[in-house]
């Protein structure tokens, strides 16, 4: 029993992978249709500009980034909307409440096994890229820079799941929480660099975004694969990502106390 939520991670993530098909059309589709939009739209950019490098990037380098931040964002979205306030709304916590099963270790292991499976697909996606067209003009790979990512990565994840599961708790008092999830991904992308890089935003945006989470979530890690943070930026980032982290955890307990009152377990 000690290891139960070890063993409630391989459980789903097996799950997972058993659909292989719903695993290669979602990898294919989501990578085909996100490199499409980004090259058509970049490479329009840079002819308007009639430049061949904008804000450090060429636009080899933002087909790359673009390649890899949309599966960053969605290893961070694990389970996606609905994770837990679905069964606020049924009455399904209830055996969360009557089992000796700790709900917070419990949705953690089968959230990090859905970031697992979408790493998976990341990390394939990286893998062909740098047998088949690596260029060192776009990315200087190396194995310190891939730990470092990874670091980062499992931090962000952990970070978001722990502020996404703030908005899922939000369900203990409101009857639809759907478009505040959708705001905050919404919010996460934009602010963190999924939709556009940061280095693209004004340098006094930059330096006010650097006092919230959204960069440590999407655009650091990404920073990290490109190895452009040395070990003192890294180290830096790792310790504001881990601060932001704890305090989106101890929000998350809390508003989990407190809901725990207003909960009726009969279900809609």
């Amino acid at each position: 029993m000690k290891n139960w939520s070890v063993q409630v991670f391989f459980m789903e993530l097996r799950q997972l992978i058993t659909y292989r098909a719903d695993f290669w059309i979602n990898f294919f589709g989501q990578t085909f249709i996100s490199l499409t939009i980004a090259y058509f739209l970049w490479d329009s950019i840079f002819l308007s500009a009639q430049t061949k490098v904008m804000n450090g990037f060429t636009i080899q380098g933002m087909i790359f980034y673009y390649l890899c931040v949309p599966l960053i964002f969605r290893v961070q979205q694990g389970q996606g909307i609905g994770f837990i306030s679905r069964e606020i709304y049924d009455g399904g916590l209830n055996k969360y409440l009557l089992y000796p099963i700790d709900i917070f270790k419990y949705k953690t292991a089968t959230y990090l096994a859905n970031a697992t499976f979408f790493l998976l697909q990341l990390f394939f996606l990286i893998l062909v890229y740098n047998i088949f067209f690596y260029d060192p003009n776009v990315y200087s790979f190396s194995l310190l820079a891939g730990i470092k990512f990874l670091i980062l990565l499992v931090i962000a994840s952990l970070s978001f799941f722990y502020l996404f599961l703030c908005c899922e708790l939000m369900a203990f008092w409101f009857d639809n929480i759907w478009s505040l999830g959708v705001i905050l991904r919404f919010i996460t992308s934009f602010f963190g660099g999924a939709l556009i890089p940061l280095a693209f935003f004004p340098n006094w945006a930059q330096e006010i975004l650097r006092l919230t989470p959204f960069p440590y979530l999407i655009d650091f890690p990404m920073k990290a694969l490109l190895n452009q943070l040395d070990t003192h930026q890294f180290l830096i980032n790792t310790t504001i990502s881990i601060i932001w982290m704890i305090m989106f955890r101890f929000l998350a307990l809390s508003i989990w106390k407190r809901g725990q009152y207003a909960y009726t377990g009969v279900g809609i």
